[in-house]
C-alpha cells in the first residue's frame, strides 16, 4: 500500500476511515487525546505495557496496525522495534500515515493541530 496524501485534510480522512479495520497504535495518551479530538477510534496506548504483550493484546482482534509513533529520536527507537516484532508475528503494518506526518515535519503526534496549518513541500 502506498498512499499519497495531498493534505493534512486528506491524511486525516484517510486514518478515520482506516481506523475503522485497523488499530492505531501510539505512545501515550496526549497523543490518544489529539487523535480522538479528530473522531480517530481504535487507539491503542504503549504506555504502561511492555512490547511482547502488544501482539496477543491485538490478536483475534486486529490484523492491521498503523503506527502512529513520535518522530524524535526515542519514537524513531520504538517504532522499528514495534514494526519488527509485529510484522513478525504476522500484522500488516502500515507506516503510510506516519511517513506523511514526516513530510509535513510534524514530530509529537500529540501536536496534530499544527497539522491543520502545514504546507505538504513538493517532493
Amino acid at each position: 500500500m502506498n498512499e499519497a496524501f495531498k493534505d493534512f485534510t486528506e491524511w486525516l480522512k484517510a486514518l478515520k476511515d482506516a481506523s475503522r479495520e485497523a488499530v492505531i497504535i501510539v505512545e501515550g495518551k496526549n497523543d490518544e487525546k489529539a487523535l480522538r479530538k479528530f473522531s480517530i477510534r481504535n487507539v491503542l496506548t504503549l504506555s504502561g505495557k511492555r512490547f511482547a504483550d502488544i501482539p496477543d493484546m491485538l490478536e483475534g482482534k486486529w490484523n492491521k496496525v498503523i503506527l502512529l509513533i513520535d518522530l524524535d529520536p526515542k519514537g524513531e527507537k520504538i517504532h522499528q522495534k514495534l514494526k519488527e516484532l509485529l510484522r513478525e508475528q504476522g500484522f500488516e503494518v502500515d507506516e503510510n500515515f506516519r511517513n506523511f506526518l514526516k513530510k509535513l515535519n510534524i514530530i509529537y503526534i500529540e501536536e496534530l493541530d499544527e497539522g491543520k496549518n502545514a504546507k505538504t513541500p513538493n517532493s
